[in-house]
């Protein structure tokens, strides 16, 4: 009897657990309207303090626009400050507000859009036989935040990078260029191949996933935003995961985890991963037809770990949440799972040194990268995904097409794009220079502009094979990540 009483409450915890995600957090009208109150006490005091902020930190932009600059110095800094004290008693009445909300009530960790314009509807539907997914860190933050990456104007830049992101070319699509002999310039491209599911990091405010719902959902009508948990030992009630998910396939379930450990700046952000099941429709399999799912894992790790291990717990947090969502989420019996990814801002490379804790996971003896070929060494047609922080201003960066360019050349890669010989994360990464011989001229190597920190990876032993890969500079010079992509073929049997 106990045995039967414990079997039917792990049933119960599952079915109620993991279920479609509700157009809501909230279960109840009346937490919706708390929250909304919230909102209107602190979201102002929020973008109010950090425009006061902005109006001081000096980006490589700002620097020939003397006479704006002496504008917000002298008058825009304070009349931000001033907003920000008269608004400031409110913002912490409301950040009250929030932190018991989140502490009494029963919330789910996002909200979701759901549509029925969907190209894939499940009723009826063949599962197609390409997949393609694309992962891209945005960096849409408080204004203060993004100037300290020195990055331009957020609220310009949320538009123009869901207009950027819309601009893909299917005829990429045909091309299978993981087949050898595999040739850099059909793998960096300036546009996105055309794109099934978004994978998106550091949308942090929810006024910014917003804006891209805005511009994404008439092409991607399922979407999760807004994730995160908060809690007071998870991120004291502050920022969010930053994490987003867009697709043209319905969201079956859907779950998040906020990862156990991490250190710093990092207690103050969710940080986790974003689980989903996806319908791709029926698939027959020994004359039998089945529904066919796919799996998607949306992370993003903690960047400046320093000494400490942070990413190979993160890692293997992410590895073992996702397994145990599909042990609990999948039906043997009636569903087929095509694939199951996991992609993000993994923040470490696979030939930097320092970063050899994260290269020897367990992680990559169950999901193949078709980017790399062992720890510690990349395919040769590689290149690196995070920017050097101090050229996003530059007019050759701005580009896609002739940044495109640049990426393809093992010299002047090395200018824009940082190398993999990190030996230890630290904040000065965001401003080092590229090493020059003793001549004083910049060479080039074989870690050179190639660390490669953005990832997409596929399971082992499912209908699936990689079969194409795309770096794309299509949001150049509005981020300091380049996106990637990958293509999934169903195998011929």
């Amino acid at each position: 009897q106990h045995c039967l009483g414990g079997f039917v409450a792990k049933w119960l915890a599952r079915k109620f657990a993991m279920a479609p995600p509700r157009e809501s957090r909230y279960d109840k009208k009346i937490w919706e309207v708390v929250d909304t109150l919230i909102s209107i006490l602190t979201v102002p005091f929020l973008h109010a303090i950090s425009l006061f902020g902005s109006c001081y930190w000096i980006t490589t932009f700002d620097k020939s626009a003397f006479l704006f600059m002496f504008m917000r110095f002298a008058v825009l800094g304070p009349i931000f400050f001033i907003l920000a004290f008269v608004l400031s008693p409110f913002a912490l009445v409301g950040y009250i507000l929030w932190v018991l909300l989140n502490s009494y009530v029963n919330i789910q960790p996002f909200y979701s859009v759901s549509s029925s314009q969907s190209r894939y509807p499940s009723e009826g539907h063949y599962c197609q036989s390409k997949f393609t997914l694309c992962s891209a860190n945005l960096l849409l933050c408080l204004e203060i935040i993004g100037r300290i990456n020195n990055n331009r104007n957020v609220y310009w830049r949320v538009n123009e990078i869901a207009r950027r992101l819309l601009h893909q070319n299917p005829l990429l699509n045909l091309n299978q260029n993981l087949q050898s002999p595999v040739n850099r310039e059909d793998i960096v491209q300036s546009k996105l191949p055309e794109v099934n599911v978004f994978i998106l990091q550091e949308v942090f405010l929810r006024l910014f996933g917003s804006q891209l719902i805005k511009h994404l959902k008439h092409k991607y009508p399922y979407i999760i935003y807004d994730v995160g948990i908060h809690r007071m030992d998870t991120n004291f009630c502050l920022l969010g995961s930053g994490l987003f998910l867009a697709s043209e396939y319905p969201i079956l379930e859907a779950n998040f985890h906020p990862f156990t450990y991490n250190t710093s700046y990092g207690k103050l952000i969710c940080y986790g991963v974003l689980l989903v099941k996806l319908d791709l429709g029926s698939l027959k399999k020994n004359d039998v037809d089945m529904q066919a799912v796919g799996y998607v894992a949306n992370t993003h790790t903690q960047a400046f770990q320093g000494k400490d291990q942070v990413l190979v717990h993160q890692l293997e947090e992410v590895r073992l949440w996702m397994k145990s969502f599909i042990r609990d989420t999948h039906n043997a019996d009636s569903e087929i799972v095509v694939f199951a990814v996991i992609g993000g801002d993994f923040n470490c490379d696979n030939m930097s040194s320092g970063d050899r804790g994260t290269q020897v996971l367990p992680l990559w003896n169950e999901y193949e990268d078709p980017c790399r070929v062992c720890a510690g060494d990349d395919q040769p047609w590689t290149i690196g995904t995070e920017h050097r922080q101090r050229m996003l201003h530059h007019p050759l960066v701005q580009n896609p097409e002739t940044f495109r360019k640049i990426l393809l050349d093992d010299i002047q890669r090395r200018r824009y794009i940082l190398d993999a010989t990190v030996k230890e994360q630290q904040l000065d990464m965001m401003w080092i220079a590229p090493s020059l011989d003793p001549s004083g001229a910049l060479h080039p190597l074989r870690e050179g502009g190639r660390r490669r920190i953005d990832h997409l990876i596929v399971r082992y032993g499912d209908e699936v094979s990689p079969s194409a890969f795309w770096f794309s500079t299509v949001i150049a010079g509005l981020t300091d990540h380049i996106p990637v992509a990958l293509m999934l073929e169903r195998k011929q049997y």
